[in-house]
């Protein structure tokens, strides 16, 4: 199960970007757009990792 979520969250991640991206507007936002980029890692990268990481464990545990 741990290998099926990691990829969809590594998936996620550039489709979230493109996404912010498009809806990005200076005049509306005071933060830059990697700040949003951060976010978005922050979101689904690390999780991915984490998930990847424990899926891993379980693996040897097995």
């Amino acid at each position: 199960m741990c290998h099926i979520v990691s990829p969809v969250l590594f998936a996620c991640f550039p489709a979230k970007t493109i996404v912010d991206y498009t809806r990005y507007s200076d005049t509306l936002n005071s933060a830059p757009f990697y700040v949003w980029i951060l976010a978005n890692a922050l979101y689904f990268i690390i999780p991915a990792i984490l998930v990847f990481a424990v899926g891993l464990v379980m693996k040897k545990k097995s």
